[in-house]
């Protein structure tokens, strides 16, 4: 299973709902169709260019000392032994995508450059 994650900081205190809401543009760039939403959550299904290829986007705010942080993670089932160039190729739309229609948020930690997970702390 292919498994991509970004992390983004606001760069001036945003709530919860905020964040989330902030994800609209690029949830319609992207063309993602929202399966559910919460004030702190969002999930989306991505259909790829391969008629098999169905991705998830889910989005979760995280609470830190500092103040929350946004996180997205695009997954699929194509294997990563190979590397998963399908789903790679749609997380570097992504995080072009995300650069545009969400520049007050930076980004601080991306899965493919930075290792498998974030520092928790």
């Amino acid at each position: 299973m292919a498994r991509f994650l970004l992390l983004f900081r606001p760069r001036v205190p945003l709530q919860p709902t905020e964040l989330v809401g902030r994800l609209d543009p690029l949830v319609l760039r992207f063309h993602a169709d929202v399966e559910h939403r919460s004030p702190a959550h969002l999930s989306a299904i991505v259909r790829g260019e391969h008629e098999t290829l169905r991705l998830q986007l889910i989005a979760d705010v995280q609470a830190k000392a500092d103040g929350p942080v946004l996180e997205l993670v695009l997954m699929s089932r194509e294997a990563m032994g190979a590397g998963a160039p399908l789903t790679k190729a749609l997380f570097e739309t992504l995080v072009t995508i995300a650069a545009e229609v969400m520049p007050e948020l930076e980004l601080v930690f991306r899965s493919d450059r930075d290792g498998a997970l974030p520092d928790r702390n």
